[in-house]
């Protein structure tokens, strides 16, 4: 089978040599691991392949939390004296990734596939390799030999919506997504339930504005777009955009008064310290790492997973460079309505469709 590798790149953690020989390609490695891992002779170094999305790894996001994942797995297996490879193939475009799983798959015992503008391609090529294990963040794909996770992103962006709306000044927050795809619109679908919910809480009505960027590569438009919003009175920002959103921070960075973006998957509040009101956290990190565990321990087990609030899976963080700018009313809200999800007492709209009929719950979150 061909592989084109000009579509993508490879980073390696470790030692290695990629030859290319007319229309193949192999990898030379120095990389060694005892105790061998099972279905792997003792001497075979145990190997894992991410995919990235098309945003690439260094976008400070999501594809660097999947990568995270990898380094923490590596790291535990470490402890116990076993080193693993991890490699990571950038996809330059959704064209390349059935080529770069299919390559993934040859060159390595787990495959990692991130974002969910792969899951068709994962669907068809993981029954050909059916004694490689694959990992799928963001969506839900049936397969014996692939584990898909699915988070309750709209739980985190929720509580993130209450913040914002007793934050704003200016009565004016706005949500970025980069395409309007379903991981994406369960984020700004809480957001903006939250902001509502928060707005109702103090009697009052904050305006939730909302435009799409229409790429997650693509910074530069949306400082634009960003600094329109901020023209129409936003302030304060939530970016779900990849690579785009790091021109939404600069956006509320150059700002002249005073903005904030939230971040979103990992921790950015340290890109623009006291401008990132909080992050939505999408802990990745923690799903890729237990699941190269268990693939290495022989325990790697197919199916969809859904993963939210009351299990650590998303959150926010402690806002530990805006602390002074949360009213406590804002920290008591967020507090209930944690506690309310996590009881399953309220349900978070993870749709437009859902969130056009979302109603408040100012009952159960002023219960005592």
């Amino acid at each position: 089978m061909e592989h084109n590798l000009q579509k993508g790149k490879f980073f390696m953690s470790k030692c290695q040599v990629l030859v290319f020989i007319a229309l193949s390609t192999s990898f030379f490695s120095c990389t060694s691991g005892d105790p061998s891992p099972a279905g792997q002779s003792k001497g075979d170094a145990f190997s894992v392949v991410l995919i990235t999305d098309v945003g690439g790894r260094g976008d400070k996001g999501f594809n660097d939390a999947g990568w995270a994942g990898c380094e923490d797995a590596q790291r535990r297996l470490a402890e116990r004296g076993v080193d693993i490879e991890i490699k990571a193939i950038e996809s330059r475009e959704q064209t390349d990734y059935i080529d770069n799983l299919n390559l993934a798959a040859e060159r390595s015992n787990v495959v990692l596939a991130l974002g969910f503008l792969i899951a068709e391609a994962v669907e068809q090529v993981a029954p050909h390799h059916a004694d490689k294990s694959f990992i799928f963040i963001d969506g839900k794909i049936n397969g014996a030999n692939i584990a898909s996770f699915e988070f309750k992103s709209q739980e985190a962006a929720f509580l993130a919506g209450i913040l914002a709306s007793y934050v704003s000044r200016t009565e004016t927050v706005a949500v970025m997504p980069g395409m309007d795809i379903p991981p994406v619109e369960a984020f700004a679908a809480g957001y903006r339930a939250g902001v509502r919910t928060g707005g109702a809480l103090q009697q009052k009505e904050v305006k939730a504005l909302s435009s799409t960027i229409g790429s997650f590569n693509d910074p530069v438009k949306a400082k634009s777009i960003a600094q329109s919003l901020i023209g129409q009175g936003a302030d304060i920002l939530f970016q779900l955009s990849g690579v785009s959103g790091l021109g939404v921070i600069e956006a509320v960075k150059e700002a002249a008064d005073q903005r904030f973006a939230i971040g979103v998957d990992i921790d950015q509040d340290d890109l623009a310290p006291g401008k990132v009101l909080t992050s939505v956290l999408k802990r990745m990190d923690r799903v890729v790492s237990d699941q190269i565990i268990a693939a290495f321990d022989g325990q790697f087990t197919g199916g969809i997973y859904e993963v939210g609030l009351h299990d650590g899976y998303v959150g926010l963080t402690e806002m530990k460079y805006t602390n002074q700018f949360v009213p406590e009313a804002a920290t008591a809200a967020m507090k209930k309505a944690e506690e309310l999800i996590a009881a399953e007492t309220i349900q978070i709209p993870y749709t437009y469709a859902e969130l056009e009929n979302f109603q408040p719950p100012i009952e159960q979150m002023q219960a005592q």
